[in-house]
C-alpha cells in the first residue's frame, strides 16, 4: 500500500506544482514589473529586493495554494480514472475510501502551508513590508524623480528638475516653490543640485549650486527679495508615502492580537472576519481533498479535460460563495464567523451526498445528468467540418505520401493547437479575473459597492485579461500540442514519411502571426474604451475620487520656450487665467530672467494672443531685480501658447491606441512632462503583438523533445519561458523608463532575445 500512496502521491505532486506556477504567474506578474522597475535602480541592493519579494508572496499563496490542492487533486484523479487505473484497483478489491488516503494525506499538507501563511509568515511579511517600504521610500526618492516633470509628491513643495545624472543623485537646472503660503510661493533655482536622502530625519537634503532665491511680501508686489548664492543647503520633507505596496490595517496583527481587535472598538467586525478567514482558507484544503475524488471519477467517461473544467467550475463556486459571505459578514447582515465560512459550510453539500449514496464506482447512476451534458459538450468540441477531418492522421502507419498530406497535417496540427489554446485562454481568464476580484475584496466591502458594478468591472476587465493572456494560451496550448505528438511517436511517423519538421512549423508560425494581428487590432479598437470604463470602475471600487479626462487645474506647466506658468484656475471654454504668474529663464543659468503675475488673463483670438488685467512685470539681470512696471491691462506676443496649449488630455497609455498615444507624446513634448515612459509604451504596443509570433518560434524546438512527459512536461515549461518573458520585459521596461536604454530596444528587447533564440534552437532541430 505505501507503492500506492507514492504512485498517487506522485501524481497528485504533479499537477499541484504546476498549478501552483500558474496561480502564482498570474497573481505576480504585476509584483514583478515592479521588482523589475527596482531592480534597474542601481541603488537596490539584491537582498533588498529578494526581501520585498518574500514580503509580497505570503499574501498571494493564500488564495493560490487552495487553488493548487484542488487543481491538484482533480486532474491527478481524473488522470487516473481516464486510464482506467481505478477501475484495475476498484478490481484487484482497493476500494474508494482507501484511495482518499493519500490525497487527504497531500490536503493536510496544503492546509498546513496555508495556515503558516495566514498565522505566521503573512504577518511578519506585512510588519516587513512596513520597514520596507520606510526604507525605500526614503532611499529611493531622489531616484524617482523624473526630468522636466513638476514633481507634487514632496509636502506643500513643487520641484522640477531640468535634467538628471549619476543615475539621478545628481540634478541640473533645479526649480523648488514653497507652497506654504499658495498665493505667493516662495522660490529657489540652481544651476545644479546633489541629493542625499535623509532617512532618519524623514527629508531629502539638496546641495544647492550657483542658485537665487526670491519671495515677495504678500500684497506688495514692490517690495521684492532676491538673493543670490554660490553654495546653499535646502533641506525638504519627504513625501508621506512613497511605496507603491500597500498593506491592510489588520494584516501585521497576529493571530491572537486580531481575536483580541475584534473583541471591540469601532473595526471589531473586519476584526473578527479577518481571524475566520486566516483558518477558513485552510480547512477549505480539507474538504477540496474530500471532493475531488468523486469529482476525478467523472473522467472515466468525460476525458482528461473533466479534471480541469471541473477545477475552474469547483473554484469559481466556492470563490463566488466566500466573497458573498465574506461582504455580508463585514456589512453585519451575516455573522462573521458565518458568513466567512459559508463557502465552506456549502461545500458540505455535495461532499454529504457522495459520502452518502456509496457509489463512486459508478459514476454514470449517481452523475448521469452531469455526464450526458459532459458527453454533449466533449462531442461539440470533437465536431468540426468534414473537411478539417484528418482522413489518415500521422503515425497510424497508412498515411500515403501524396499532395493532400502537407495540407491534412497542416490542419491537423492547428486543430490540436487551437483546442488547448481555447481551453487555456477560457481558464486564464477565468483565473485572472477571479485573482483580481480577490484583490479587491476589502474594498469591495469596505466602500459597500454592489455586485452590478463589479461585474460591470469583470465585463470591462476581459479584453484586457484576453490581451494579456492570449500569448501565454498560444504558447501552452503549442507546447501540449507538440509535446503530445511526441508522446504519441507522431514525429517520428512525420519523419518517416519524408516530411521535414520545419514544414509542420509553418502553419504554426503563420498562426502565431495571425494571433498578433488579432491582438493589434484588438489594442487599437477596443482595448482603449474598455480599459477608460475599467479604470473608472476601479476607482469607484477603490473609494477613489472621480478623475476627468481633462484636467484644467495642473497650476504648472512648462511653456514651449523656457519659461514656467503658474495659475490657480484655468478656464478653457472662455480661455480664461487666474492668478497667472510666468517665469522666464535663462536656459544657461537656470535663473529668473523676467517675471509677469496678472490677477486674471484671457485670450484674444484676433490679437492671438494673452491680455493680462491687474498685474505687474518685473525683470532681473545677474540675480538681482533691475526694473519693477504695474499694469492694468497688458499684452505680451512672446508669450504665444494657444488656449489649446494648457487644455492637456489626462489619459494612460492603456487608454489610447497607437495613433492617440503618438498625437498625446507630440503635445506633451513641450509642456513639462517627461514623454520618455510613454515612448516606450508606444513601442509597446506594437511589440507585444508580435510576442505571439516570436514565442512560437522558441516554443517549437522545445515541444518536439518533450518527448514521454507529454502534457504536464509542456505546461510546466511554457509557464517557466512565460514567467521568463514576463520577468525580461518588465526588466528592459524599467530600463527605458529611466533612459538607461532606448525606447525602441526597451520594448523590442525582450522579442528580439526570444526571436533569436527561437532561431538557433530551430536550426539545431534534427528534422
Amino acid at each position: 500500500m505505501r507503492l500506492l500512496n507514492r504512485y498517487i502521491l506522485q501524481e497528485i505532486l504533479g499537477y499541484a506544482g504546476l498549478s501552483l506556477g500558474v496561480f502564482l504567474f498570474i497573481l505576480m506578474t504585476p509584483e514583478v514589473l515592479r521588482l523589475s522597475a527596482l531592480l534597474a535602480q542601481e541603488h537596490i541592493a539584491l537582498p533588498q529586493l529578494f526581501e520585498l519579494f518574500l514580503s509580497v508572496l505570503p499574501k498571494k499563496l493564500i488564495w493560490a495554494i487552495p487553488l493548487s490542492v484542488l487543481t491538484g487533486l482533480l486532474l491527478g484523479m481524473s488522470r487516473l480514472a481516464a486510464d482506467s487505473e481505478i477501475i484495475a484497483l476498484q478490481a484487484a478489491g482497493v476500494g474508494a475510501r482507501r484511495l482518499l488516503q493519500p490525497g487527504l494525506a497531500f490536503a493536510f499538507f496544503g492546509a498546513a502551508l496555508t495556515l503558516a501563511a495566514t498565522t505566521w509568515w503573512g504577518p511578519l511579511a506585512a510588519r516587513t513590508m512596513s520597514e520596507l517600504q520606510a526604507q525605500l521610500s526614503a532611499g529611493q526618492v531622489s531616484y524617482e524623480v523624473r526630468p522636466r516633470v513638476f514633481d507634487e509628491r514632496f509636502p506643500n513643495r513643487i520641484l522640477y528638475v531640468q535634467d538628471t545624472e549619476q543615475g539621478g543623485a545628481r540634478w541640473k537646472g533645479v526649480f523648488l516653490a514653497d507652497l506654504t503660503e499658495p498665493d505667493n510661493p516662495r522660490l529657489t533655482l540652481a544651476r545644479s543640485a546633489v541629493a542625499v536622502p535623509a532617512a532618519q530625519s524623514n527629508q531629502l537634503r539638496l546641495h544647492l549650486f550657483e542658485g537665487t532665491a526670491h519671495s515677495i511680501v504678500p500684497g506688495e508686489p514692490e517690495r521684492y527679495n532676491v538673493s543670490t548664492f554660490a553654495e546653499n543647503d535646502l533641506a525638504i520633507p519627504l513625501p508621506v508615502s512613497g511605496a507603491q505596496l500597500a498593506v491592510r490595517r489588520n494584516a501585521d496583527l497576529s493571530l491572537g492580537e486580531l481575536w483580541a481587535a475584534s473583541q471591540n472598538g469601532e473595526g471589531w467586525r473586519n476584526a473578527r472576519a479577518d481571524f475566520h478567514r486566516r483558518l477558513a482558507l485552510p480547512a477549505a484544503c480539507l474538504l477540496f481533498s474530500l471532493i475531488a475524488l468523486p469529482l476525478g471519477l467523472l473522467a472515466q467517461q468525460s476525458g482528461r479535460a473533466m479534471g480541469v473544467v471541473a477545477a475552474i467550475t469547483v473554484a469559481l463556486s466556492y470563490y463566488f460563495v466566500f466573497l458573498v459571505g465574506d461582504r455580508l459578514a463585514r456589512e453585519g447582515t451575516l455573522p462573521p464567523g458565518l458568513g466567512v465560512w459559508l463557502a465552506n459550510l456549502a461545500l458540505l453539500i455535495p461532499l454529504f451526498y457522495f459520502f452518502h449514496r456509496h457509489r463512486w464506482a459508478r459514476p454514470a447512476t449517481s452523475f448521469a445528468f452531469t455526464l450526458k451534458i459532459l458527453a454533449a459538450v466533449r462531442r461539440l468540441s470533437d465536431s468540426r467540418p468534414r473537411f478539417l477531418r484528418p482522413q489518415n492522421p500521422p503515425g497510424d502507419g497508412r498515411a500515403p505520401v501524396n499532395s493532400r498530406l502537407p495540407r491534412t497535417l497542416d490542419l491537423y496540427v492547428v486543430r490540436g493547437v487551437l483546442f488547448y489554446f481555447f481551453l487555456l485562454l477560457a481558464a486564464l481568464i477565468a483565473l485572472f479575473a477571479l485573482f483580481t476580484v480577490l484583490e479587491m475584496v476589502d474594498e469591495i466591502a469596505a466602500n459597500n459597492i454592489s455586485w452590478s458594478v463589479v461585474a460591470r468591472f469583470l465585463w470591462y476587465l476581459t479584453p484586457q485579461a484576453l490581451y494579456l493572456m492570449a500569448p501565454l494560451a498560444l504558447l501552452l496550448g503549442l507546447l501540449v500540442e507538440l509535446a503530445l505528438m511526441s508522446k504519441r511517436n507522431e514525429v517520428v511517423a512525420i519523419k518517416a514519411a519524408g516530411i521535414s519538421l520545419y514544414r509542420i512549423a509553418v502553419p504554426v508560425v503563420l498562426l502565431g502571426f495571425v494571433f498578433s494581428v488579432s491582438l493589434f487590432w484588438l489594442d487599437n479598437r477596443y482595448l482603449p474604451h474598455a480599459n477608460q470604463q475599467r479604470e473608472a470602475l476601479r476607482n469607484q471600487i477603490k473609494g477613489r475620487p472621480a478623475q476627468t479626462f481633462f484636467q484644467t487645474d495642473r497650476r504648472w506647466i512648462f511653456g514651449s520656450r523656457p519659461r514656467i506658468y503658474h495659475y490657480s484656475l484655468f478656464d478653457p471654454d472662455p480661455a480664461l487665467f487666474a492668478r497667472l504668474n510666468v517665469y522666464e529663464l535663462d536656459a544657461d543659468s537656470f535663473s529668473i530672467r523676467r517675471r509677469i503675475s496678472a490677477r486674471r488673463a484671457h485670450w484674444e483670438p484676433q490679437l492671438h494672443a494673452w491680455v493680462l488685467e491687474q498685474g505687474w512685470v518685473r525683470e532681473f539681470r545677474q540675480g538681482r531685480a533691475a526694473s519693477y512696471h504695474p499694469f492694468t491691462v497688458a499684452s505680451f506676443p512672446e508669450l504665444d501658447e494657444p488656449p489649446d496649449y494648457f487644455r492637456r488630455e489626462i489619459r494612460e497609455s492603456e487608454q489610447m491606441n497607437w495613433q492617440e498615444l503618438r498625437g498625446y507624446i507630440a503635445e506633451l513634448r513641450q509642456s513639462g512632462f517627461d514623454i520618455t515612459r510613454l515612448r516606450v509604451e508606444w513601442h509597446k504596443k506594437f511589440a507585444f503583438p508580435l510576442i505571439s509570433t516570436f514565442i512560437v518560434l522558441l516554443a517549437f524546438p522545445f515541444g518536439l523533445t518533450m518527448g514521454r512527459r507529454g502534457a504536464v512536461g509542456g505546461l510546466a515549461l511554457g509557464i517557466g519561458l512565460g514567467f521568463g518573458y514576463w520577468v525580461l520585459a518588465g526588466f528592459f521596461q524599467a530600463l527605458g523608463n529611466f533612459a538607461l536604454l532606448p525606447p525602441l530596444l526597451a520594448a523590442w528587447g525582450p522579442n528580439i532575445i526570444f526571436a533569436f533564440a527561437g532561431l538557433y534552437l530551430i536550426l539545431q532541430v534534427e528534422t
